[in-house]
């Protein structure tokens, strides 16, 4: 790996203090320089959960992450100092999928789902002392996914394998059923995954039992128009009979909505550019991990989502480079078996993961030298 960094730490702050670069761009550059990528090692774990850990969240700020696990539990973390804050108990009767911080104005709001199919709302006040959670939704199915609507305190989106998408306004009495996914035959299709764009709180996309990302206006199905506005799927897959075609266990859109990133079980991770035109075909494939025996999550890292992160089977990370699609870090995240969680900082260049382990790991640039990745080869060899 010969690709030079963009960050050199004397000449970008000495641009900073004369006003040629702005406090934004330094971070950014700082938060996805190459050297910092190849750095990260392993930095504390969060230990705490009884259960495999399935949810990981940073609050807006990046001060707490929450996690949610097979033990029903969302624990609040003051990750800096490796403590628990506050443990709730969400009134879930089975394994908590996703917990996300919801900014309301006062105190700490977390909304989160589960295998029940319930969608609960679990408030701490200003003074640390906890409500009991209640529920705001629910799926007839497991609910797997929330999104967050941008610039919104009180609207979030929920999906789940009855393949039914909800808005849900936590102000509100019972949420609002948007639609019910279906495939070209009218069958539905369970959801396992949904994003909305982070620039328009009006698109999102969701995926589930098939091949296909579909994304939808939110404005055009409150004027009764259902089918989506487009769909993505790498167009090789066609070539399969239906039975054989992968099916897409997370989705995330990058830092401007732009781009759309695909992790399909049993195959590989797959970008669309969002802005080409329904059945547009794939801009860039990132291989050499395996999402074979759990319903894997996929993110984007980087500020301006310069990289891709993705668990494995084996029970590594990997970071590709989103442009050349080369892997440019790898480390070993559980020992158990699969990473399935990656949730980077909103502001630092720090990883958050979680797996089959009952931990949660913190991931940082603070090793001495930079991965040459010379044990990839021997990571590759569980693949073949």
């Amino acid at each position: 790996m010969n690709r030079s960094s963009k960050w050199t730490a004397a000449r970008n702050l000495i641009s900073r203090q004369f006003g040629n670069q702005n406090n934004y761009n330094f971070q950014c550059l700082a938060y996805s320089g190459l050297q910092f990528i190849q750095r990260l090692q392993l930095d504390k774990k969060l230990e705490h959960h009884d259960g495999c850990v399935n949810a990981l969240n940073f609050s807006p700020c990046g001060t707490f992450l929450a996690s949610g696990s097979d033990d029903l539990n969302i624990v609040l973390w003051d990750w800096a100092k490796g403590k628990e804050h506050h443990v709730i108990e969400t009134g879930h009767r089975s394994n908590v999928f996703q917990s996300k911080f919801l900014p309301l104005s006062s105190g700490i709001n977390i909304v989160s789902c589960a295998r029940d199919g319930q969608v609960r709302l679990s408030q701490i006040s200003n003074s640390g002392s906890g409500q009991p959670s209640r529920k705001i939704a629910n799926h007839r199915g497991a609910a797997h996914k929330l999104a967050i609507a941008p610039n919104s305190s009180y609207v979030f989106l929920s999906c789940g394998e009855d393949s039914l998408v909800q808005l849900v306004d936590v102000r509100q009495e019972k949420p609002i059923k948007l639609l019910t996914c279906r495939n070209e035959r009218n069958n539905k299709v369970g959801l396992y995954t949904i994003d909305i764009n982070p620039t328009n709180e009006f698109e999102f996309a969701v995926a589930g039992r098939d091949q296909y990302a579909r994304i939808y206006d939110r404005r055009k199905i409150d004027s009764n128009e259902i089918d989506p506005v487009k769909k993505f799927s790498p167009h090789f897959f066609m070539n399969r009979s239906y039975a054989h075609r992968p099916n897409i266990t997370c989705l995330v859109y990058s830092y401007d909505g732009s781009e759309l990133l695909l992790s399909y079980n049993d195959d590989d991770i797959y970008l669309f550019d969002s802005s080409h035109s329904d059945g547009a075909e794939y801009i860039k494939r990132y291989t050499g991990h395996q999402n074979n025996a759990t319903v894997k999550g996929v993110n984007f890292f980087g500020l301006k989502s310069e990289y891709v992160v993705s668990g494995s089977d084996c029970g590594h990370i990997f970071f590709w480079h989103k442009e050349s699609e080369e892997i440019v870090q790898c480390v070993v995240g559980d020992k158990t078996g699969a990473v399935n969680v990656l949730e980077p900082h909103p502001s630092i260049c720090m990883l958050a993961t979680s797996g089959i382990d009952s931990d949660v790991k913190l991931w940082t640039p603070t090793s001495n030298k930079r991965n040459d990745l010379a044990s990839l080869d021997s990571v590759n060899i569980y693949f073949i």
